[in-house]
Formats: structure tokens, C-alpha cells, sequence
């Protein structure tokens, strides 16, 4: 029998770990009511790896990366914009171990999880690079993707991004829920997150010397009041980041500004493109130029 002391713990460390569930519209029926999506699904060597589209193929690319634990429903609100569906081409991914991507087969390495979505980054990249939307732990994995094809990804928008190795380190009940016991105990899903921030340190920490790499407009929007993500990782981009950055800090928001301030996270997106990309940003070749040379902006 299992002692009330254990439960009560582990009751603890999963209302602290599920701080991170996200709250949005979980119902796709209720946002798609125009437009609807595509659901896709690739292999790549034993994995599958499942996607939603909409939008117009021959428009500006943008993948949304969401965090842990999560699917690509996390973006649901924004893929079932009108505005941004008339002028984008936008995919959200189960990141691999998530949604219907081998659910529970986790990959904690972001190198490996950008490996599993370069199939995907090849066939969106063919005209345009990418813009890559990361919220959370799936800013992390658009730095990793920028990092390891830089000719492919044109430009990052980070939500409340986990960066800084030294304040992603685990908390107290990540460190507990990381027990077999305990961990037994825990929902499927809270489980899988609590892996994945276990081993972020250690993969920030491996991305750190590949910072000086990057030369692509990226934007980090960060609330002041985010109790989840330490808000010193927009910091932290400012001290590593060597060009193209911009910083929005909200000083009265938190870890899901995604969801309670989405026109300002649209408009972010459109600023991307508009005003950080209008040069340079795609040639005829399908290769991303040097910002600094005229280009031009597909539009569907």
C-alpha cells in the first residue's frame, strides 16, 4: 500500500510540474471554422513524425515548436487565423515523443529532434527559409535548428525561451519527480516533461560555442512576471546573441503570454516579415542571402 506521505508528495510535485500545462482552446472543431488544416505524417530512419499545414503552399514558411509538455494544438489559435492563413504558409509539429510523433518515445537531445524535423525543414525551405516560432522548450530547438541549418532558417521568434544553462538547471520536484517511484506515480505526460527539463541543461551547455554562428533576425519576447522560465534568459540572449536581435519584455506577463496575448505574439510574427525580412530574405535560388542585399518576400 502506498504510504498517504507519498501521495501527498507526489500531488505536490505534479501540481508543480503542471504549472507548465498550457491553457488554450484544446478543441479544434471550435477554431477551424473556415480554413482547415492538412495532417501529415513522415518517417524518418524508425520514427514518425506527425504535422498539421494551412495556408497556401507558396507563401512564407513558418513552423511553430511547442513546448514541454504539449502538440502542435498549442498553436491551434494562431493556424486558424485568417490573416495570418492568407499570407502563410504555417506548420505546427508534435515535436518527436509528443502528440501523435511515437508519443512517450522520448528524444531529450534537441540535435536529435532537429535531425527528425530536417525532412520537414528540407521540403518547407525549397523557396524561403523558415521562421521558426518557439515557445518555452521549443525555443530552445528553433536555436538548435538555426544553429545546425542556418541556410534554411531564415529567422526566430522565441516565447519565453529556456536558453541560460545555469537557470534551466531542475527545480526541487524536478529533481524529486526524477525518482523511479515517483516518477512511476506521475501522469504519462507530466513524465515526459519532467525528462525533457532534466536533460535541458546539459544540451544548453552544448550549444553554448555555437552562439557566435548566428546571423539571422531573432526575436525574444519574455514576460517580466513568468514564474516557469527565469526572465534573465532574455538576458542571456542579449549577452550571447551576437547580431539581429530584438527583445520585447512585458512586464506584466507570464510563461503563457502565447495564449493570453496572442495579437501581439501575431503581430511580432508579421514584423518578421514585413520590416526584419523584406531584404534579403529569399532569392531565387531558394537559399537565404545576406540581410544586407535586396531580395524578395513571397506572398500566396
Amino acid at each position: 500500500m502506498i504510504p498517504k506521505i507519498l501521495i501527498l508528495v507526489t500531488l505536490i510535485v505534479a501540481g508543480s510540474i503542471s504549472a507548465c500545462s498550457s491553457p488554450y482552446e484544446e478543441d479544434m472543431d471550435l477554431l477551424f471554422t473556415d480554413q482547415k488544416p492538412t495532417f501529415e505524417f513522415y518517417s524518418t530512419g524508425e520514427r514518425t513524425i506527425h504535422y498539421v499545414e494551412v495556408g497556401h503552399q507558396n507563401s512564407s514558411p513558418i513552423l511553430f515548436l511547442h513546448g514541454t509538455p504539449g502538440s502542435w494544438t498549442a498553436y491551434g489559435s494562431y493556424l486558424s487565423d485568417t490573416l495570418l492563413a492568407g499570407s502563410l504558409n504555417m506548420v505546427a509539429v508534435d515535436r518527436p515523443g509528443f502528440g501523435q510523433s511515437d508519443y512517450g518515445n522520448l528524444v531529450t537531445s534537441l540535435a536529435g529532434q532537429a535531425q527528425m524535423l530536417k525532412p520537414l525543414v528540407d521540403r518547407l525551405s525549397q523557396d524561403c527559409g523558415i521562421v521558426l516560432v518557439g515557445h518555452s522548450l521549443g525555443a530552445p530547438l528553433a536555436v538548435r535548428m538555426a544553429m545546425d541549418y542556418p541556410k534554411k532558417i531564415a529567422a526566430l521568434l522565441l516565447v519565453a525561451p529556456s536558453l541560460d544553462p545555469e537557470l534551466e538547471k531542475p527545480r526541487w520536484y524536478n529533481i524529486l519527480a526524477d525518482y523511479k517511484l515517483m516518477s512511476w506515480l506521475l501522469p504519462t505526460e507530466l513524465e515526459l516533461a519532467n525528462l525533457e527539463v532534466m536533460a535541458l541543461p546539459d544540451e544548453l551547455t552544448q550549444m553554448v560555442p555555437l552562439y557566435s554562428m548566428l546571423d539571422l533576425p531573432i526575436t525574444v519576447i519574455q514576460g517580466e512576471n513568468d514564474k516557469l522560465v527565469h526572465p534573465e534568459n532574455a538576458d542571456f540572449a542579449e549577452k550571447m546573441v551576437p547580431r539581429g536581435l530584438r527583445v520585447v519584455r512585458l512586464e506584466d506577463a507570464g510563461h503563457f503570454v502565447l495564449w493570453q496575448q496572442p495579437e501581439l505574439i501575431k503581430k511580432e510574427i508579421l514584423n518578421l516579415y514585413e520590416d526584419r525580412l523584406a531584404k534579403g530574405y529569399c532569392v531565387e535560388s531558394g537559399q537565404k542571402s545576406s540581410l544586407d542585399n535586396p531580395g524578395r518576400l513571397t506572398r500566396g
